[in-house]
Order: C-alpha cells, then structure tokens, then sequence
C-alpha cells in the first residue's frame, strides 16, 4: 500500500481556538461544565484547503471530567447547516474505534477518513455525547452548530435542531462544542498560514483570504483562525465572563498557531484589548495600563516561539478605534477615545516597522483609516468603531500582500 506521506502532507484546513464555557465563578458550572447528555452536536464549516482524507481533533483541555465520544461521522454539507449529502457520509474513528474517551485536560486526533475534499468545500461534523458529561470546551466562531437530542450521527437532515448561536454587541458568537481543528492530506507544497488575534479578525476573514488567494491562482496556501473576540497580548481576560475571553496571546500561541498542521506562517492582529481595556469602566480595579517595555516584550515572546518552530511571522498593523465607545449590555458608553489613550497604539505601530521589531515583517492597513479622520476607521467598514462589517473584513483580507504566502523553501 502506498504510504500516504509521500503522496501529501497534513495541513490544517479548518480551525478554532478552544476557550472555557464555565461561565459561573462559584456555582456548578463553573466547577464541572454544561451538562451534555445522549445529545448530538453537527457543525458546519467551510475547508480553506482540499486533500484526500479528512481527519479531525476534538478537545476537552478546560474539562474536569471526560468526555465521552459514543459515535462520530463526517460528510458533505449540504445547503442547510442542519444537512449532509448522504452519499459522502463516512464514519469517523479513534485508533480503530467508533468511540473514544478523551480524557479531562487532553485532545485527541481522530483517524484518517477516505473523503475527498475541496477548498471552499462545506464539511459537516456530526459527534453523539452518550453518557454523563460536562461539556467545557468550546468555540466562538468559524463554523454553524446545531444540537438535537438522540444520535443524529448518520442523519441527512437534522428536524428539530437548536442552533447554538448568541449574538453580542460584537457580533455573532457560533457556540462550537468540543471540534477544534480539521486537517486534509494535501498536496505536496500545500502549507497553513493561520491568523492570530482578537474581534477584529474573528470573523470572515480566512475564508475570505483564502478565497482571494484561490482566485488569483495560488491554491496551495490554507488559511485558518486563531482568534478570540476580547483577548489580550499579555494578560488573560478579567471579569465575569473571563473566560471567554481567552488566556493572554503569549499563553496559547503554542497550543492555538504552533501546533496546527502544515503551518509555516503566522500573521497577527493583536493588541487592541490590552491598549483599551485598561481604561473601560466596565474593568476599572481589574486592570493596570500596559507600557511599551511590556507589550513589545509580548510581541518578541510570540516572534521567538515562531521562528524556533521554522514558522514566519509578521504583525499586523493595529487599526484605528476612535469612536468605539463598548456598549457592553445596553449600559452605556465604557470608554471615550482620546489621543492620550491612543498614543501607545501609534508608538506600536512605529515599532512593528523598526529594525528592533523581530518579525519576519509588517502589513500596513492605513486603507481601513477614513481619509477625513486617520483616527477613525471607514464609517463604512466598521460597526462600533473597532469591528469590522462584512465590506471592512473584505477590504482587510484585500490588504494582505499575496507575495508572502511564498511556502518556505524546505519542505518539511
């Protein structure tokens, strides 16, 4: 049989980064998780990258109890999110077993399944939770979920499904349980470039990208996401939902960008929420200002874990965010923009283009700033001041230079 390395390799063609659905800082949730019981749970997301198998890893790192896996399947999708084409139906195992146990603190990588796939391609996961479990680990964007009680693993179509959405302030939240990763045999030469951030770039952005790449000839670059509505650089998030917002960027960098497949190359867009939240009033007490020295020392951390992995790494221009005022639950304005408080953010972006900055480069987004105000973003494309409408994450995938998705001459 012909050894499957040596026709492709493994790349990451879909991926979210994890965070921690104990919401409650003193009741039960918080000390075991949200109760999953004989329930099943289909997640659609659309493939950056296509290859010859699928295979997939689904997480319990925030569980304090197993989790347990009674079947798993993945198919098609078809234009609803609730269904599948059931002729690209195909079990999923775990070392040969259609179950699997994954342990409180661990992931676990699935087998490899014969499903040939496209980039662009919808992918439709489908796992049952038997049993008593505490569901902790979860995803806030990148793919459509919906629940139904039973298993529903070989379902076309799922009839009376919940959708698992909550939508905020910022924007649309995509509750995705457990599913953390999706990687593709791929062809030879084929590599991941995985953005790093936080709201500004969880949204469309690596479809968008990836698809932008496709259209102008380069099909051998995936595009996945690592990125958290409300985290930081260099400190965790704080306050009643903290854990939702994500541990601090240099924490989970090597989890979250350096352990995905095929990745050779990072671009970041982080940094925002260390430079304002400081000065919410919604965090007044919680938080300290950041300095230069610190946020800088944040930036070379991820630099250096990057480049002694062999990945590239390049920094993102932080984007202007007059105008944002943070109406957090209809309470009103949490924070005034003021050239005071938007001083560090021109002092960064200075940096990012110095010979002291240690990535491999920068990428300037001075077109999302309105002409008539450089402190503003494009009324157009935003819609608070800080995040992006669907015409602004367009505008951002636009801006980065396709010369640098050149894969790194040694092949792994």
């Amino acid at each position: 049989m012909e050894d499957r390395q040596t026709a492709g390799r493994w790349v990451s063609a879909w991926s979210t980064s994890p965070v921690d659905a104990s919401l409650s800082e003193t009741g039960m949730l918080d000390r075991l998780g949200v109760a999953v019981t004989d329930v099943s749970a289909r997640t659609a997301v659309q493939l950056t990258a296509g290859g010859t198998h699928v295979r997939l890893t689904l997480s319990n790192i925030f569980g304090v109890l197993p989790l347990h896996v009674a079947a798993c399947t993945v198919a098609i999708g078809a234009d609803d999110a609730r269904g599948i084409d059931p002729a690209t139906l195909h079990t999923v195992t775990f070392g040969g077993n259609t179950h699997v146990r994954i342990g409180a603190g661990t992931s676990c990588t699935s087998d490899a399944a014969a499903l040939p796939v496209a980039a662009g391609q919808t992918l439709t996961v489908t796992v049952f939770y038997r049993g008593i479990n505490a569901m902790r680990t979860i995803g806030l964007i990148g793919g459509r979920s919906h629940a139904e009680l039973g298993n529903c693993t070989r379902r076309t179509m799922l009839h009376m499904a919940v959708p698992m959405q909550h939508t905020a302030d910022s924007g649309a939240y995509e509750v995705i349980p457990a599913l953390t990763e999706i990687d593709v045999l791929a062809a030879a030469g084929t590599h991941a470039c995985v953005i790093f951030g936080d709201s500004t770039v969880a949204n469309e952005l690596p479809r968008l990208l990836a698809a932008r790449l496709r259209a102008d000839g380069i099909g051998n670059v995936s595009v996945t996401q690592a990125a958290i509505k409300g985290d930081r650089l260099v400190a965790d998030g704080v306050g009643r939902a903290a854990k939702l917002l994500g541990g601090a960027g240099v924490k989970r960098f090597a989890r979250d960008v350096l352990g995905q497949a095929g990745v050779d190359m990072v671009l970041v867009k982080l940094g925002a929420n260390d430079l304002i939240h400081p000065h919410c009033r919604s965090k007044q007490g919680l938080l300290a200002p950041v300095t230069f020295a610190q946020m800088t020392a944040g930036y070379r951390a991820l630099a250096d874990m990057a480049h002694a992995q062999g990945v590239r790494i390049w920094f993102c221009e932080l984007t202007p965010w007059k105008g944002y005022t943070r109406n957090l639950f209809g309470r009103g304005d949490d924070i005034q923009w003021s050239p005071e408080l938007d001083a560090l953010r021109l002092e960064l972006n200075a940096w990012f283009q110095s010979a002291d900055c240690p990535a491999d480069g920068y990428i300037p987004l001075g077109p999302l700033a309105d002409p008539d105000d450089p402190d503003a973003l494009v009324p157009a494309y935003t819609t608070d001041g800080v995040h992006h409408t669907p015409a602004g994450q367009r505008a951002l995938a636009a801006l980065m230079p396709e010369n640098i998705f050149e894969p790194q001459t040694q092949e792994e």
